[in-house]
């Protein structure tokens, strides 16, 4: 009874979520048929291979659209996942009083390990990433959801976009999205493939024993956190974040379990207070976007005319019927009573359409501003028509990129930076990250005749007291646009210092430059692998120091037994001229 209920609790929820985003409906079916087609379906039933441009005359929106998502993704994520490092957490090498070897080469495996698995064209990233940006572009309110393939050593993670038309969400008292609400349709056979005959109700177990193909069954699956929970517990039950999968027609609980995290990152592109669904550079854009595609069906329709006009032909009936065909090809018959004059053209077109120049015009106005709403001409500017210097081009591009930080800023904020973490997290758990002896991770590799890779135990005491583990560092152009400035300011302090130097020596007393090296490395994106760890940069400077100390003792002695030998010849000479 408790299960029912709850079930009834969930699918009550759902209702009311359902009616909230009824009114954002109409907008996102109007964003769908103009900016991203085949995403149509919001308020209208779309049947498979119909044509969805029938009425689309003008596709500067769905191209603006595209490019804006290639553009952001060559931004944010322009290598895969070698966009990104896992690096010591600040304050580790305080604590261990240096970097050492063993930890610096345990992040480097990680980062290589998360790389991996991610780039993996089984895991689907990729093709989420692409989906996932389109409908940022289109519907404003998009994400990717991160599910674990249980018994996969190849592909452990696999990730799917979510689009505007499954998602239903709700805020947390801090404004995030926390509760995630996703409705899939199955067919009976996947239905049974995915939950297993036994878990499903006994309406579905007899049209999968009768080979039934047609019948589609919508489930729920709610994701929302769990307020009544042991928060010492281990089982799925007391886990942060409880996902429940309902049969939605017998209101059956397919299955139940839980998350640590959450496993969907959403993001808005635009938001307005109070609402909780986002806004998109399209629905800025709709005004433009309409009135453009108005203007390309009345540019084909002149177009059409001037081709091929309505004929105007003379003749003892009545004028066109009482109807005049101003279509393409139309002939409308005009009584004139038999009075033609000498010369005159029997037949003659009707020129109905007047000069189209005006309309070429406030096209292309149109077309520049719809592009420049999915940021074209800051995402992409190619004009070349302007000479300019270098610094006069290295400026104009620095404003253009500032002026883009808000965008960046949002995506690695609420998609790219949980992405990570909560792939990180999974990984981790299941041992791809490292393993802690004697863990039930080191035995279940060893089982499988694989040698695992122990965690250093500096980062377990971190993990063990709740500290933080790693830091996230962005290698991306988005990055090096957004930190652009401190890369400047660093590189003048430091030749200053330099110029300063050979006028006042003790100016360099003033640069920490170890610190320096290493933060420019961060911030010009080089490879952490280029700089060595504070264990191994001691033992070469103890190694210098040993050197320069052993030879300042050699040149001792050796100026020592000079000294020595001269005064011994001092000596001799002395007693060789007294002996005279």
């Amino acid at each position: 009874m408790a299960r029912v209920n709850r079930a009834r609790r969930i699918l009550d929820r759902f209702k009311e979520m359902k009616a909230e985003k009824q009114n954002w409906l109409p907008l996102f079916q109007l964003c769908a048929e103009y900016v991203h087609h085949r995403k149509q379906g919001f308020t209208t039933n779309i049947t498979q291979g119909q044509p969805q441009t029938d009425q689309v005359f003008d596709d500067t929106a769905a191209n603006a659209n595209a490019l804006m998502a290639a553009s952001l993704i060559g931004a944010l994520w322009p290598n895969g996942a070698k966009t990104f490092r896992i690096s010591i957490p600040f304050g580790m090498e305080e604590e261990l009083g240096e970097e050492t070897e063993e930890v610096k080469d345990y992040y480097q495996f990680v980062t290589k390990q998360m790389a991996t698995f991610m780039d993996n064209p089984k895991s689907g990233f990729v093709t989420a990433l692409e989906e996932y940006m389109l409908d940022q572009g289109s519907f404003g309110t998009s994400g990717i959801k991160i599910e674990d393939q249980e018994d996969d050593f190849e592909v452990p993670l696999a990730y799917r976009a979510v689009d505007a038309k499954m998602l239903y969400i709700d805020e947390g008292a801090n404004g995030f999205v926390d509760t995630i609400y996703l409705e899939n349709e199955y067919s009976v056979r996947q239905l049974v493939e995915k939950y297993g005959y036994e878990n499903v109700s006994s309406k579905w177990q007899k049209a999968f024993d009768n080979n039934d193909c047609k019948t589609k069954i919508k489930v729920l699956q709610a994701i929302e956190p769990r307020f009544e929970r042991d928060a010492a517990g281990f089982g799925v039950q007391d886990m942060p974040y409880a996902s429940i999968h309902i049969d939605e027609e017998t209101e059956k609980i397919l299955k139940e379990s839980g998350f640590l995290e959450l496993p969907v990152a959403v993001t808005r592109f635009y938001k307005a207070m109070g609402e909780k669904y986002g806004r998109s550079p399209a629905m800025n854009a709709l005004p433009s976007i309409l009135e453009a595609n108005s203007l390309g069906q009345a540019w084909l329709i002149a177009v059409e005319k001037m081709l091929d006009p309505p004929l105007a032909v003379y003749d003892d009936g009545t004028m066109g019927g009482g109807t005049i065909d101003t279509s393409a090809r139309g002939l409308n018959v005009i009584n004139v009573n038999g009075r033609i004059s000498t010369g005159h053209k029997p037949i003659e077109p009707l020129w109905l359409v007047g000069d189209l120049r005006w309309t070429a015009e406030r096209r292309t106005e149109l077309a520049e501003v719809i592009k420049n709403h999915f940021f074209q001409d800051r995402l992409l500017d190619l004009n070349n028509e302007q000479r300019m210097t270098l610094g006069e081009a290295n400026i104009r591009n620095g404003l253009r990129g500032q002026t883009l930080n808000p965008v960046y800023s949002r995506q690695m904020a609420e998609l790219f930076v949980p992405i990570i973490d909560t792939t990180f997290a999974k990984l981790r758990r299941r041992g791809f990250l490292g393993v802690i002896p004697d863990s039930t991770q080191e035995q279940e590799f060893l089982a499988r005749g694989i040698i695992p890779r122990y965690i250093p135990e500096a980062v377990v005491r971190r993990m063990v007291s709740g500290q933080e583990v790693y830091r996230i560092e962005f290698i991306s152009p988005a990055t090096r646009i957004m930190q652009a400035e401190e890369v400047d300011g660093t590189n003048m302090l430091l030749q200053t210092a330099i110029e300063l130097s050979g006028v006042k020596p003790e100016s360099l007393d003033v640069i920490d430059v170890d610190w320096a090296l290493r933060r420019i490395q961060e911030l010009g994106g080089a490879a952490r692998e280029a700089i060595n760890s504070s264990e191994t940069i001691r033992k070469i400077r103890q190694q210098r120091q040993q050197l320069a100390e052993a030879q300042m003792q050699l040149e001792a002695a050796r100026s020592g037994s000079e000294t020595a030998r001269n005064v011994g010849q001092a000596v001799s000479s002395m007693s060789g001229g007294q002996a005279a």
